[in-house]
């Protein structure tokens, strides 16, 4: 068992306060260990979702301080870690690749690359040109 996991399974039994507590310290830490913990936090979605309140009792506990906008951009990259889907299994190959079979995307043709971004021609505007002078020095 990791860490990480101790850490899930210890938060299980946790008052909804000290959970609050704990949740504050490792969203203050951003560290790779408190990833590691948001990785294990999604994979269980009862402990999920007691974390989900506290970051929404965090956020509003928050409110007016002086420090919200720093906490508000934590909270929610939390929440984006929390709300991630889970990566997708890696499947082998159908069958081997061949070095003759490869060939390389070097993008899209200067052709191509234009005619994606063209741009539409500006319609006429009624304001007249603005003609800038330097100033006469006498």
């Amino acid at each position: 068992m990791t860490k990480a996991q101790r850490i899930v399974a210890a938060w299980a039994n946790l008052p909804a306060p000290e959970l609050t507590d704990q949740v504050r310290l490792l969203v203050k830490a951003r560290d790779a260990a408190s990833r590691g913990v948001w990785s294990v936090v999604s994979e269980n979605p009862v402990i999920a979702a007691r974390v989900r309140g506290a970051l929404a009792g965090l956020k509003a506990e928050y409110r007016g301080h002086r420090d919200e906008a720093m906490w508000l951009v934590w909270i929610a990259q939390v929440q984006q870690q929390l709300n991630a889907p889970p990566p997708a299994p890696v499947s082998a190959p159908a069958k081997a690749a061949r070095a003759d079979d490869v060939t390389p995307d070097d993008g899209p043709t200067p052709e191509e690359w234009a005619a994606q971004h063209e741009t539409a021609p500006r319609p006429p505007s009624d304001a007249p040109p603005v003609l800038f002078q330097e100033p006469s020095m006498k």
